[in-house]
């Protein structure tokens, strides 16, 4: 393991030990796991946080998939809704239909700088907000309540 992977790694550990938070440790592939509870129809999140040696990774997933048939109008959702956004973005696996909020912190290269506890809290405020506001909209496009753009709508009038 490189070193700076190694303190990226350090530095979402403080990061869980910090917030008193369950996690999975990291795996061979740098991969650590925790989850959250969101105030959504879903009402949970699980949480990967990807160390590298100049950037960490989180990505926030959604626990429902969309099926085949869903995806494209699923996809056009997330389109709306990463419009726009500043700090992460939504993807989605048009072949799996997985759905996630990722955020990225970048470390450096020359001037390698782990991320802080307060730069990896923020990404998960960001990450946790952003699947709050979206989350029950999303749910509905999944299962054909209502089109795309009007989920968008009604997801971003409800700020």
């Amino acid at each position: 393991m490189e070193g700076s992977v190694k303190l990226v790694r350090e530095a979402v550990e403080n990061y869980f030990e910090k917030d008193n938070l369950k996690y999975d440790p990291f795996d061979e592939d740098d991969v650590a796991r925790t989850g959250f509870a969101v105030k959504t129809k879903f009402g949970h999140v699980d949480v990967l946080f990807h160390a590298y040696d100049s950037h960490l990774i989180i990505h926030t997933i959604i626990p429902i998939k969309a099926e085949a048939e869903d995806r494209t109008k699923v996809g056009e959702f997330l389109m709306r809704a990463n419009y726009g956004l500043r700090n992460g973005c939504f993807d989605f696996d048009y072949d799996t239909g997985r759905i996630s909020y990722r955020t990225a912190l970048f470390c450096g290269i020359e001037d390698f700088s782990p991320p802080t506890y307060e730069q990896i809290d923020y990404s998960m405020l960001i990450a946790l907000s952003m699947v709050k506001k979206y989350g029950n909209s999303l749910m509905k496009v999944i299962f054909g309540l209502v089109e795309p753009e009007d989920a968008i709508e009604e997801a971003e009038d409800s700020e």
